[in-house]
This record gives C-alpha cells, sequence and structure tokens, in this order.
C-alpha cells in the first residue's frame, strides 16, 4: 500500500478550492444570486483553514502570507454577509408597524451600498492578488524533511481542531462571546475533518457531520444576538417596537438554544486497538446549558 505525503495532498486541495473560489466569483458580481455570498465565504474559509494546516509543510511564513491576502477578501465581504442575514433575521419577525418598515427599507439601502464595495474590490484585484499568491506559493518545492505522512498528519490536525472544541465545552448558552468564540471553534474542526476526509480513518467520519450540525445552531444563535444588539441601537424606532423586536428575538433564540443542546453529542474518539469494549460507543462535546 503506497505511504502517501502531505504535501502533494495539499497542493491539489489548495488549486480545487481556488477553482471553487474562482467559480463563485461571477455569481456574486451579477449581485443576483442571494447565495453567492455566502458560497464565496465558506470557499475562502476552507481556503483558510487548507493554509493554516499547510503551516508545517509549506512554512508558516509562507502559508500566513498567501491566508492574509485570501482573508482581506473574506472580511470585505463579511459587512455585506452579515447584512443580508440580518434583513433575513428581522424580516421574519412579521412585526406590524410602519416605522420598522420604514427602518428595515433603511437597512436594506446600507445592504445594497456594501454590496457595491465589495463588486468593487473584486474588481480592483482583492481576489486575483490572492490568487496569485497561492499560485506562487505552489510553485515552491516541498522540503522533504518538512513533509509528513497524510494519515499521521489528517489524525494529529483533526485531532487539534477537536481539543480546541473540548476547551470550550462548557461556555454558557447566554455567553454571547463565548459561543461565539465556540462557532469558530466548531468551523475549525468541520473544515478540518471535511478537507481531509480522504485520509482519515472510519471512526473519525461523524466528526465533520456533528460539527457542522453545532455550527449551524450556533451560528443561528449569534444571527439572533447580533439582530437583538442592532435592535436597540436603533434609531428612529419607538422603544415599544423595539422592545416587541428583542422578545421575538428573544423567543426565538430559546427555541434554537433547546435544538443544540437536543443536537447528539459525539465525541472524537481514540483510536480503536486503545479504546475500552465499554467505551465503544461516547458522547461528544457537551455544551451545558
Amino acid at each position: 500500500m503506497t505511504r502517501r505525503l502531505t504535501g502533494p495532498f495539499l497542493v491539489r486541495a489548495l488549486q480545487t478550492c481556488d477553482r471553487e473560489i474562482a467559480r463563485a466569483l461571477p455569481r456574486v458580481l451579477r449581485s443576483a444570486d442571494d447565495e453567492a455570498v455566502h458560497d464565496l465565504r465558506v470557499g475562502i474559509r476552507r481556503m483558510r483553514v487548507l493554509l493554516k494546516l499547510a503551516r508545517p509543510i509549506f512554512g508558516r511564513h509562507y502559508a500566513d502570507v498567501v491566508r492574509a491576502a485570501y482573508t482581506i477578501v473574506h472580511r470585505s465581504t463579511g459587512d455585506l454577509r452579515d447584512a443580508e442575514v440580518l434583513l433575513t433575521t428581522l424580516g421574519e419577525l412579521a412585526i406590524q408597524d410602519a416605522a420598522f418598515t420604514v427602518w428595515l427599507a433603511m437597512r436594506k439601502r446600507r445592504e445594497v451600498g456594501l454590496r457595491k464595495t465589495v463588486v468593487r474590490g473584486l474588481m480592483t484585484g482583492d481576489f486575483s492578488r490572492a490568487s496569485d499568491r497561492l499560485r506562487a506559493l505552489l510553485l515552491l518545492p516541498i522540503n522533504p524533511a518538512r513533509d509528513k505522512l497524510l494519515a499521521k498528519f489528517a489524525r494529529q490536525s483533526v485531532g487539534r481542531a477537536h481539543e480546541t472544541v473540548t476547551q470550550r465545552d462548557t461556555t454558557d448558552t447566554t455567553d454571547v462571546l463565548g459561543l461565539h468564540a465556540l462557532r469558530i471553534a466548531y468551523k475549525g474542526l468541520r473544515y478540518a475533518a471535511e478537507v481531509l476526509a480522504i485520509a482519515l480513518p472510519p471512526h473519525f467520519g461523524a466528526c465533520a457531520e456533528a460539527a457542522a450540525k453545532f455550527q449551524k445552531r450556533l451560528g443561528e444563535i449569534h444571527d439572533l444576538d447580533v439582530a437583538v444588539v442592532v435592535v436597540r441601537r436603533a434609531r428612529g424606532l419607538p422603544l415599544d417596537v423595539k422592545n416587541a423586536a428583542i422578545v421575538a428575538l428573544g423567543a426565538r433564540r430559546e427555541r434554537v438554544v433547546a435544538k443544540l443542546l437536543a443536537e447528539p453529542k459525539i465525541l472524537l474518539p481514540r483510536k480503536p486497538a486503545d479504546q475500552p469494549k465499554s467505551e465503544a460507543r461516547v458522547s461528544a462535546p457537551i455544551i451545558t446549558p
């Protein structure tokens, strides 16, 4: 059986990710696809995770130079994506008030302005610069002394990402900043497990799926928490309208938290040979209420 090395695998994975991001760009520029910005950001998140994982193989400095260029694109789209999600979240509250309707229209105009800013940045070369840096990185020869067996590299990488999650798994569901940090940790675990799935043993299989579920729930909670802050700071909204919106958002948050706590908990298992029979089925990181 051939023992695969990490370097060539990462080169192919980074090239594939670059192509996926490039395919999403025209959809963002056309501004007619509601999911285009989301898909672009998912592609960039995968790229950034890959580049972070690649530090030991390509060298931290070189990997981080490329990663920083993609981070610029990611941040430039962040405000726009947040505005899109906020409008969706607030629009679902169905608050029948003229002042609220006017305020939502103002938020919509802000979203349009943010979209123009993102499109301008992409057209003036933000993504091209990142992609050019990536191609330059991938032309560099990989130092054989840095390369590792892919199977070992994959297990270690996912194990470290999982450890980051477990360090935060007792976060209280009322801790807004703590839950946001936990969500980021789950993102890292999910994308590491997904991009390295081909090199992971079967008993790692449920890790990415479980992480994605937690990430989704925590993302919903984050969107609701952001909406509450925006409503509280809103100018021109009567106090009773603000209160009605905040109460509705709070009720939705409670429902999402209940779903979060009901998710099956799956721990990253040890190697089967090291796992006692009595622990053949174990639970995962638990977020305590």
